[in-house]
């Protein structure tokens, strides 16, 4: 067989590449339009905090977390300014990701004394607090209202005159934002659930296990798929870490699904 006859394309694999590409070129144009209409139908009020909040997300994860709190700071400052965002649970995420640093550090930073450990446990506990006490408020105010009774509260907290609005569709923000929140009364029982494990842990490791238990047990009983708090809390109790089973590795809980 020569070269030739080597490199020579049937008309079948010709087609075949053609309909490859046609299905990888509508994907991209599908994702492209997809992805810009959901950029122009966030809040631009707070657009810049959303940003700089996944700035902190993509950088974060190591021991020096701490020194991209500047991010953090300027988001909350964003949230604080804007009206319905200051009581939102966009600012327990943000204190409950300055508590987690604090709590990696003090648990996988060799280089810290045993009293800068402690300082750093004591720190990861006041902001769960903080995070949890935004939770929990947000959830009071808007966990049992349904989707017409949100629509009605955030239009006091939205107003198509808002200069911040000009030029855009502000029909396309206010139901995007009518969705986050509706979102959010399914998720924030989880990120309350992960403030109340955090604080156990950082319990367990300030040598309470009293506490800690009773931290697990809250964080089990707000989600009871969480299975970090599981596994600490058998670890705890003097067992093995919890590992989930086949069927949940390849069929994780719904997340719709307290």
């Amino acid at each position: 067989m020569s070269l030739k006859d080597l490199t020579v394309i049937s008309p079948g694999t010709r087609k075949l590449l053609a309909i490859t590409l046609s299905v990888a070129l509508a994907a991209v144009i599908f994702a492209f339009f997809h992805y810009r209409q959901v950029n122009r139908s966030e809040d631009p009020r707070v657009a810049e905090a959303r940003f700089l909040m996944a700035e902190y997300d993509r950088l974060s994860g190591g021991t020096d977390s701490y020194s991209l709190f500047h991010l953090l700071d300027s988001a909350d400052r964003i949230y604080r300014s804007v009206p319905g965002y200051g009581s939102s649970y966009e600012r327990g995420v943000i204190y409950n990701n300055r508590g987690s640093s604090f709590l990696v550090n003090a648990l996988y930073d060799s280089t810290l004394t045993e009293s800068g450990k402690i300082a750093f446990l004591e720190l990861s506990v006041t902001y769960a607090d903080s995070a949890i006490t935004v939770y929990r408020n947000w959830l009071d105010e808007w966990e049992v209202l349904s989707e017409e009774e949100i629509a009605g509260r955030l239009m006091s907290e939205m107003s198509e005159a808002d200069p911040a609005f000009t030029g855009l569709n502000f029909n396309s923000i206010f139901r995007k934002r009518v969705r986050d929140v509706m979102l959010a009364r399914v998720e924030t029982p989880r990120r309350l659930s992960v403030s109340y494990t955090n604080k156990g842990t950082a319990y367990r490791n300030m040598m309470m296990p009293d506490s800690a238990l009773a931290y697990y047990e809250r964080a089990l009983s707000t989600w009871k798929h969480n299975r970090t708090a599981e596994s600490n809390l058998s670890v705890l109790l003097g067992g093995e870490p919890v590992k989930p089973g086949i069927i949940e590795s390849l069929f994780p809980p719904d997340r719709k699904k307290k």
